[in-house]
Order: structure tokens, then sequence, then C-alpha cells
């Protein structure tokens, strides 16, 4: 990835930077702004980090702003600097980058993000201004937003259960708009090979404002993205010999090409209201929709008709006030909802599935899936300064889930005729919506203490007890009713500054995440036609990873430049992981994996600042994940991320251009017993 970014002249000033700056990272965990601490002494080696941009910023570790270097979790923070110096244009390039961290897309288009060797949508918390964009219905989230509109990007890696509950499993995604004061506008255009050797452009306009009026203060932002995409050769498909037997294509013509139209619309206002001694009253609102083609198509066959939908609404009303200098109480109210429509064309045109008129689909085979769900969170939390450096944080919080909609339909029937009303409803189907697992309540309750116990020591516990609602089955795996299943998450660090220049970090925490509504419940019934989908499963229990962790930081003087250090190693032991062997390339039903998986690896990172705008990094990963309930000889999980690498260059043209060049590798350890169709029904 190469780029062209605009920047302020070197001299130009910029906001100063400050580690106890309040954070508006976590309202998912019931927090807002923290109260200001009494700011340590900086080192001489600190205020030159200041100068430059080397000194990152991270909220969601601890729900309070600190140094990357000083928070207890191997984190990486993106300011609106560095992503417009990565040439990223959207949350998927920037966390393509991360050590650890590697972005695929499977066939239906979908971005998929895996943490330290697996990949799972339900098992990366994405949160935007504090709202889980995660769908409890299958996990997915709609978080592929463009850069312009934001502020800054945080990833975690490691569990963050003890602060953030269910889903806070292999990590957690942050991404914070820009509400500050004035006016920004951006335009960006750029394309891609189309078809035909034309250009298929891409064009993103962005726009949003702030002010400030006395006691009142109101922003928002709009966001604009419309794509053509890439457009590729597919050869073949899974249904290459029926479709040239029918004579629908020559032996000699590829099976269609991969297609990737996009438009978002993002929008987003609120307003916030300082009331005196009553404290702080805040609401806000976003909107986000999304159109687009499927990349490939459904699973193994090309479906150039197929088009999917996505709305969410995100809303919340918040309230703060301090009591004195070391009480600062919140509360926050939310309610989310999500609307997917995704159809799928799965057949080409004129296909015949038999003989017979009742057999010949002129518009393909089709299918549609039409799913809602909504989200009401409420949640009370407080920080108390005990001591100088001495900080409790004590929350809870209550979150109710339920699926307000869920359709299934095709355009034909299960012996693969034609439907003389259209796409219907097929055979067998349960209504989702009316039973016991379509809704879901969560209490949450946690407490962390942060205590620097002297200047270069600081301790970090913290627990959150959370009680999810799940449903209960009799003995032939009917749900019969719900239950709450309660788990423990604690979490413990320690944060050493051996020399200004070097960190020591030694973490531990406890993850979990229920299964979702989809591998619970959902079970479509199985045709010729669209096999490779994998059954719900009413008895999935929560997983659980444990996850210890060993870190480094360190940052030296080269001349004028400065050059920092980083690498840490963790070892991740999963209890009852929802991991699906495929063993047939078909149906297989979902399941906990009872002896468990082991993941463990090392990942680093090195960056050399020779001034703020012109420096240098790289970062590599490897990771190793195991079954344990299989053979020694069979334990390595597949089509899973193993290796990683990223590099890139800034420098500076002129007092306004930078040149930016951005270069990512990685390999996945494939299963060769696999064929090609199996493989492209996973990740490429």
């Amino acid at each position: 990835m190469a780029a062209l970014t605009a920047d302020l002249p070197a001299d130009a000033p910029t906001e100063a930077s400050s580690s106890a700056r309040p954070s508006r990272a976590s309202a998912a965990a019931g927090s807002a702004p923290a109260p200001r601490e009494p700011a340590a002494p900086r080192s001489e080696l600190e205020e030159d980090l200041a100068l430059y941009s080397a000194e990152d910023t991270l909220a969601l570790a601890t729900r309070h702003e600190a140094a990357v270097r000083t928070v207890p979790a191997i984190g990486a923070s993106f300011s609106q600097q560095q992503l417009r110096s990565l040439g990223a244009r959207t949350v998927a390039d920037v966390l393509d980058v991360v050590p650890g961290l590697s972005v695929s897309r499977d066939v239906q288009g979908f971005h998929r993000t895996a943490i330290r060797g697996l990949r799972n949508d339900a098992e990366v918390l994405f949160l935007l201004n504090g709202h889980r964009l995660n769908s409890f219905f299958d996990g997915k989230a709609l978080m592929n937003l463009p850069v312009e509109s934001l502020e800054r990007v945080e990833v975690i890696s490691g569990p963050g259960s003890a602060l953030y509950g269910a889903g806070a499993f292999l990590g957690v995604v942050n991404i914070v708009t820009d509400t500050s004061d004035g006016v920004r506008t951006a335009v960006s255009v750029g394309g891609y090979p189309g078809q035909d050797d034309r250009l298929a452009v891409t064009g993103n306009g962005h726009i949003s404002a702030g002010h400030t009026a006395g006691n009142l203060r109101v922003f928002a932002d709009i966001d604009v993205w419309s794509q053509a995409g890439d457009s590729t050769v597919i050869e073949n498909d899974g249904l290459d010999d029926e479709s040239r037997s029918q004579g629908l294509r020559d032996v000699t013509d590829p099976a269609g090409r991969t297609r990737d139209e996009r438009f978002l619309f993002n929008a987003g206002a609120g307003v916030t209201y300082a009331m005196g001694d009553a404290g702080r009253l805040g609401a806000s609102a976003r909107f986000l929709t999304e159109r687009r083609s499927a990349l490939v198509g459904l699973f193994d066959t090309v479906g150039e008709d197929s088009k999917l939908g996505w709305n969410v609404f995100l809303a919340d009303l918040t309230w703060e006030r301090s009591f004195g200098p070391d009480v600062t109480l919140r509360a926050r109210a939310a309610y989310d909802q999500q609307s997917t429509d995704r159809f799928f064309q799965i057949t080409p045109h004129d296909f015949s599935a038999g003989t017979g008129a009742n057999r010949l689909f002129e518009e393909g085979m089709q299918e549609q899936t039409r799913v809602s769900v909504r989200s009401l969170t409420g949640s009370v939390d407080a920080d108390v300064a005990l001591g100088a450096y001495n900080r409790l944080s004590l929350g809870a919080v209550v979150d109710q889930q339920s699926l307000g909609e869920y359709d299934y339909v095709t355009n034909y029937t299960l012996d693969a005729q034609v439907r003389p009303d259209g796409l219907t409803r097929p055979e067998g189907l349960v209504d989702l919506t009316s039973g016991a697992a379509s809704r879901r309540l969560n209490v949450g309750l946690f407490a962390q203490d942060q205590w620097t116990v002297v200047n270069a020591l600081t301790l970090t516990f913290g627990v959150r007890m959370d009680a999810t609602q799940l449903p209960t089955v009799d003995a032939s795996g009917a749900i019969n009713g719900t239950r709450f299943v309660p788990t423990l998450n604690p979490r413990v660090g320690l944060v050493f500054a051996a020399t200004d220049a070097l960190v020591l970090k030694a973490l531990y925490g406890r993850a979990f995440r229920a299964p979702t509504l989809q591998e619970l419940v959902e079970r479509i019934p199985d045709t010729e036609y669209n096999q490779g989908r994998f059954e719900g499963n009413p008895r999935l229990q929560p997983a659980t990873v444990d996850t210890f962790e060993l870190g480094a930081d360190l940052i030296q003087s080269a001349g004028d430049a400065r050059v920092r250090l980083r690498a840490n190693a963790y070892v991740a032991l999963f209890g009852s992981p929802i991991v699906p062997v495929d063993t047939s390339g078909n149906i297989v039903p979902l399941r906990n994996r009872e002896l468990g998986v082991r993941v463990y690896g090392v990942e680093g990172e090195a960056r050399l600042e020779a001034s703020k705008r012109a420096y240098a990094w790289l970062n590599a990963s490897i990771s190793r994940a195991e079954d344990l309930e299989l053979p020694a000889q069979s334990r390595l999980l597949t089509d899973t991320p193993q290796a990683r690498f990223n590099a890139g260059v800034t420098m500076p043209i002129g007092a306004y251009v930078n040149f930016d060049v951005v270069v990512r590798t990685g390999a996945e350890r494939r299963n060769n017993s696999r064929s090609v169709l199996e493989l492209i029904r996973r990740y490429k």
C-alpha cells in the first residue's frame, strides 16, 4: 500500500498530549471520562517522545488514557496522524498492520479479523464510541468504516472480559469518532482495475463539525463511501460440470468474476450540556447503512446477482458527575438495533436442476435471509481515587438482547423444484423469534484497582462476574427453558519500569464468550445446492480462555532519532472452545471441544522515528494453535493464520505532503487434504 497524505508543516502547533486525558473508550462497560489525576513528573526521554508520535496513548485497557508502553495490556493505538501516515482508508486497513492480527475476506465478502492464530466473528469485540457492533445473532460487526471520521483506533490483543464482559475474548477493538470543535472535510478518489481494462472508481466524502457555546456542545459527522471494487476472473466453481453440460458457458469460459461494489452511509450527531453541580448530560445517535455485492457468492459457486444489506442504529444517553476531586459517578442507557438482508444467487441464470419446466430456474436458484436484533443496555460505574496513585473503578451493567425478526426463504423446494410463489419459507424451518433462545439477559458486576506502588511499579487487579441467560434442553436436545450461567473473569497486571527506557510487563487474564444465537439454534434445511454450513447446537456452553503474557518495551536514543523495540510472548488456554472441525466439507454440528485448544506465540515490533513526519517501522508475529482433543500428530488447527510480517516508511515531501509505503504479507496453515472447492469456503 502506498499513499500521498497531506499534513501540517513540521513546526505547526499541535494539541498538547496528556497521559491523564479523559477517555470515551469504554462506555460499553458503563464508563465515560475519568477524573484527572496528578500528573507524574516526566523523564527527559518521555519529554522527547512527546515531541514525536512515539508516545501513543491507550484508554481501552483500563478505561483511562495512558501511554501504551505502561498500560497493563498488549495493545496498539493509532491517532489521526498515524492513520494518515499508514495510507489507511478503512478500519480493516489499520487492523491488518497490528502485530498478531490479520484481516481476510471470505467468499461472501465479509471482513474476518483473526487474533493470535484464531478467527471467529463472535470472539473479537468491536466497539464504536462504546456501542457493541457485534450482532447478537451471528457475532459479525459492521466495522469497516472510513478513517476520515475517526479520532483514533485502539486494539488490545488478549482477553478483555474483566472490563467488557462477554465477547471480549480474543481481543477488543475500540473505534472512536472525532467530535472536536471546528469543521473538517475530506474527499478521496481512487480505483481498481475493472472489467474490459476500465478503472473501477472508489470515492469517499466526509464532513464533521463540533461547536461549543457556553455549557452546550454539539457535534456531527457524515461519511459517504461508494466503490465499484476490483474484479478478478474466477476460472472454476462448484457447478462447472453442470454449467457446461447445460450449455450455460463454453469449456474455455471462466465461471465468472468477483464483484466488490459497496455503498456505505455513516451519520452521527450528539450533544452535551454541563449542568454545573448537577453534572454533565449527553446524548448521541448514529445510523449506518451498507449495500454491497457478495465477493464471490454463498459458498463455492459464483453468484454475481447476490446483494447484501446491513442497517445499524445506535443511541445513548449519558450522565456524569464529580463529587469532589476524588469521586466520579457515571450512568448510561443505550439502545442498539441491527438488521441484515442477505440475498444470494447460488446457481447461474437458466440453470436446470433436472428435467421438466418445474426444475428450470431462469433467474438461478436463490435464497434470502433477513435478521433483525436489538439491545437495551443500562450501566452505572464510579471511579474513586483512593490516593494520589491508587484508583478504584466499580460498575454494574445490565444488557437485554433479543431477536426481532428471522426469515429464511428460497425459490427452490427441498427436492430442487421451482417454487411457484417465488421466494418462500422452506418446509420444516423453525421460527427462531419465539423460542427461549431468542432473548438473552446478561448482568455484570466489575471492580478494578490500579495502584502505583512506587514510581517504577504499577499493579492492576480486576475481576468481573457475569450471569448470562442461556437455553436449557431436554434429553432429546429440544429447548425447554432458560437458566443463568455464571462466569468469573479476573485479571492481574504488573508493569515495571526497570529504567526510563525499559518497561517490562507480566499479565494474566480470563475471558469468556457465550455462543451466538446462530450457533445455538439455526438449522438451514440441507439440499444438494446449499451445502457447507454448520448446524446450530442448543447444548453449547460458554467458552473460556486463560491467557498468560510477558512483554517488554525499550526506547533508545540514536542521535537525533528515537528507536522503539517491543516484544511479547503469550500462551492462551481455551476451555470448551466452540471450534467447528469440518471433516466432510458439508454439514457438521457445532460443539464444545471438551479438552480445549492451546495457542502460543511471539510478537515483535521495531520503530525508528527521525521526526514527527519521518519514520520507519516493521513488525512480525508467529503463532501455533493446537486442538488438544486430537492425536499429537494431528493437533495443529488448519485454515488459520500462523505468521505475519508488516513494514512501512513515511517520508515528508515538502511542508504539506507525505509519501507513505506499507507492505503486508502473511501465511496461513492449510489442510492439504482438502479440495480446492472445500478451501474456497474458508478464507482466501
